[in-house]
């Protein structure tokens, strides 16, 4: 049986992901997000879970894409790392830009100036 055979893909379904140590370089299963979180789409490269869509008249998906598009899976993106990918699983939360965000609101009123904050 290969190293990297049934039972890794068996324990990727619970969110566990193979690790390398960067000291001593062995190789080790571990669940960095939580069995809570297995069930949601992560990305396959950075593992995050706020993804985004992506409209596949924009990108280049391979014939397996197609295939599992067929078969229902959801077109993800993860904006960060920049890679599209299928997955079955719903997305955790959407992917909102930093740009896009909104900023908080000051307490005071916009119109007011200094005279009215201060007295004077």
């Amino acid at each position: 049986m290969p190293a990297h055979g049934f039972r890794q893909n068996l324990l990727l379904l619970f969110g566990f992901y193979p690790f390398r140590c960067s000291d001593c370089y062995h190789r080790f299963l571990a669940n960095p997000l939580g069995v809570a979180n297995a069930g949601y789409a992560k990305c396959p490269r950075c593992l995050r879970m706020d993804l985004s869509t992506w409209d596949p008249k924009y990108y280049k998906q391979s014939a397996w894409m197609d295939l599992k598009a067929w078969f229902g899976a959801h077109r993800w993106r993860c904006d960060p790392c920049r890679t599209n990918f299928m997955s079955w699983r719903p997305r955790k939360q959407r992917y909102i830009r930093p740009a896009d965000q909104q900023t908080p609101q000051p307490s005071v009123p916009p119109a007011a100036d200094y005279h009215e904050l201060y007295g004077g």
